[in-house]
C-alpha cells in the first residue's frame, strides 16, 4: 500500500512541479518568498480534489487537489564513543545496502545517488503530501498539496486546495555510518502565489512545506539501513512503525528524517512510461485499495463504519478518476479533450441522478450515505475504466 501511494504522488509531483495551483505564471527568480525555517503548517490531511478546465462541469469533475509529532532529537556528530550512535541515526550495520548499489566500501556517498529518486512526505492515498527531488549538488525542489472537495462553496463548488511549490539547499552530507549522513536545511523558499483565490470552481489557499517547515538537521538512510534501529517517529511515518508486523529487517529505499519535527520521507526511483502503461497502474493501485476497504466494510458492526467505510471506497475510486483525468489531459489534443469535457458532463449528470435514486430507499435513514457511496463507488469505477480506453 505504501509504494503505491508513492507513486500516485509522483505523477501529482510531475504535474505540479510545472505549476502547482495556478502558480505556473509567476517568474521564478522574481516570485519567491523565503518562509522561516521554524514554521509549521497548521493544515490538516483532507480528502483529495483536482484541477479543472475552463468550462469544465461543476462538482464532481476530474482534474486538480499533518503534523508529525515533534522528534526533539539532537544530531550528534560523527565521532561517537564506540557501541554508540547519534540520535537519529541507524546503527552500523555491516550488510550491504538492500538496493544502494551506489553506495559501496570505499565510496564516497553523494547527492548524485538520489538524481533519480523522489521523496514523499504524505498521509496515504486521498491525502496531503509534500512530494521533492534532491539534485546533485544538493538544491531541492518539490510541492505539498492537501484538499477537501466537501468544502464548496456558491463560488466555488468543486472545492477547497492547499498548495505550494517550494525550493531549497541541503548543506554537505556529513557521514554518520556506514548507512546514515546527516545534512543541514540551509534554505527553504515558497513559491509566491496569491494567499487565496478561486479558479475553475476551485478555491486555492497557499500553504508551507509540510514535512520540511521547521526542520534544520535532517538525517538521511541509505538503502539497508536496520530497520529496528531507525527513529520510531521516522518508521510511523514509512509504514514500519510496528514492528512486528514488518517482514523486512533493511530499509528497501532511501529515507529522509526531519530531526526537528519527526517527520518522515520515503523515496522511490520514477521510470518514464507510456500513458496507457501509468493509467494501469492507477488502476491497480485503486483495485487494490477497493480490495480491502470492502473486505473492512464486511466486518465493520455499526452503520456509523459501514458509512465511513464505503464513503472512503467512493473517495478512492473517484481520487483515481482525477489521477487518470490529469494524465489524459497532459497528452490528449484540445479537439480529444473538449470532446472528452462534454462526455464527461453527461456522465456526471447521469452518475448523480443515480446516486440519488439509490439514496431514495433509504432517504433520512442510516443507512441512505452507504448506499449513495457504493452506487457512486461502483459508477466512478466503471468510468475509470471507460477512460483508459482513451489512451490506447
Amino acid at each position: 500500500m505504501k509504494k503505491k501511494y508513492m507513486v500516485i504522488s509522483g505523477i501529482l509531483l510531475i504535474s505540479m512541479l510545472a505549476g502547482c495551483g495556478k502558480a505556473e505564471d509567476s517568474p521564478e527568480p522574481d516570485a519567491l518568498s523565503t518562509v522561516p525555517l521554524e514554521s509549521r503548517s497548521e493544515s490538516g490531511a483532507m480528502d483529495g480534489m483536482p484541477d479543472e478546465e475552463e468550462g469544465q462541469p461543476g462538482e464532481g469533475m476530474p482534474g486538480g487537489g499533518s503534523e508529525g509529532s515533534s522528534g526533539g532529537q539532537t544530531a550528534i556528530s560523527e565521532g561517537q564513543p564506540d557501541g554508540e550512535a547519534p540520535e537519529g541515526s541507524a546503527q552500523q550495520t555491516a550488510k550491504e545496502p538492500g538496493s544502494g548499489k551506489l553506495q559501496s566500501s570505499g565510496t564516497e556517498f553523494g547527492f548524485a545517488a538520489l538524481s533519480d529518486r523522489y521523496f514523499e512526505f504524505s498521509s496515504g492515498a486521498g491525502g496531503w503530501s509534500t512530494e521533492l527531488r534532491i539534485d546533485s549538488d544538493g538544491k531541492f525542489k518539490g510541492n505539498y498539496h492537501d484538499s477537501d472537495m466537501g468544502d464548496c462553496g456558491e463560488d466555488y463548488p468543486n472545492g477547497t486546495m492547499y498548495h505550494c511549490s517550494f525550493k531549497g539547499q541541503f548543506g554537505e552530507l556529513e557521514k554518520v555510518d556506514d548507512t546514515t549522513y546527516k545534512m543541514k536545511m540551509v534554505s527553504l523558499t515558497i513559491d509566491e502565489a496569491p494567499e487565496t483565490e478561486i479558479a475553475d470552481g476551485i478555491r486555492w489557499i497557499a500553504s508551507t512545506a509540510n514535512g520540511l517547515d521547521g526542520g534544520e538537521e535532517f538525517y538521511l538512510y541509505l538503502p539497508g539501513s536496520v530497520i529496528a534501529d531507525l527513529p520510531e517517529e521516522y518508521r510511523q511515518w514509512v509504514g514500519y512503525f510496528n514492528l512486528e508486523d514488518v517482514s523486512e529487517t533493511t530499509l528497501p529505499y532511501y529515507g529522509l528524517y526531519n530531526v526537528n519535527t519527526g517527520d518522515g520521507f520515503s523515496s522511490y526511483e520514477y521510470k518514464e512510461q507510456s500513458l496507457s502503461e501509468r493509467i494501469a497502474m492507477e488502476i491497480s493501485f485503486a483495485e487494490e485499495s477497493s480490495a480491502e476497504l470492502e473486505a473492512k466494510l464486511q466486518e465493520d458492526t455499526t452503520q456509523a463504519d459501514m458509512n465511513a467505510t464505503s464513503g472512503e471506497l467512493f473517495q478512492t475510486w473517484d481520487n483515481t478518476l482525477n489521477i487518470v483525468w490529469k494524465l489524459l489531459e497532459s497528452e490528449l489534443d484540445e479537439e480529444k479533450m473538449a470532446a472528452l469535457r462534454e462526455e464527461e458532463r453527461q456522465w456526471i449528470a447521469g452518475k448523480e441522478a443515480a446516486v440519488k435514486e439509490a439514496g431514495q430507499e433509504y432517504e433520512g435513514g442510516s443507512m441512505q450515505s452507504m448506499a449513495e457511496s457504493l452506487k457512486a463507488a461502483e459508477l466512478t469505477k466503471a468510468r475509470v475504466h471507460e477512460l483508459a480506453g482513451y489512451a490506447e
